[in-house]
């Protein structure tokens, strides 16, 4: 999956909710909302894709690990992971752990409650 957000702060989840409004950015609240939509596209459409498990896997590629200089996610059944999988695990950062830290930068955003 990927996006039709062309601002550079896409590029990386390092960047996600970073980069001030002034500058084309978006604040950590928008950033998480845009994610959490991401990983609900990826798994609507695992679950409608045959021969899919119901155990998905859905990371990104963090920059200094990435191939490909635009975000996308990575859907994969996890039930049927071959030797590539194994051979980039180190590249794969969980979608679900970029979705943590963003929920954890609101919360020391607004202080505790």
């Amino acid at each position: 999956l990927t996006t039709k957000k062309k601002h550079w702060q896409w590029f990386n989840a390092l960047s996600f909710g970073l980069v001030p409004f002034n500058a084309g950015g978006c604040n950590v609240a928008e950033a998480l909302t845009e994610v959490e939509r991401m990983k609900a596209a990826c798994l609507l459409y695992a679950s409608r894709s045959k021969g899919w498990s119901d155990k998905v896997g859905l990371f990104v590629h963090v920059f200094g690990h990435n191939t490909v200089n635009s975000l996308h996610v990575h859907i994969l059944d996890m039930s049927e992971l071959g030797p590539s999988y194994w051979k980039q695990e180190f590249k794969n950062c969980p979608l679900d752990a970029v979705i943590k830290v963003l929920k954890e930068e609101l919360i020391a955003q607004d202080g505790p409650q």
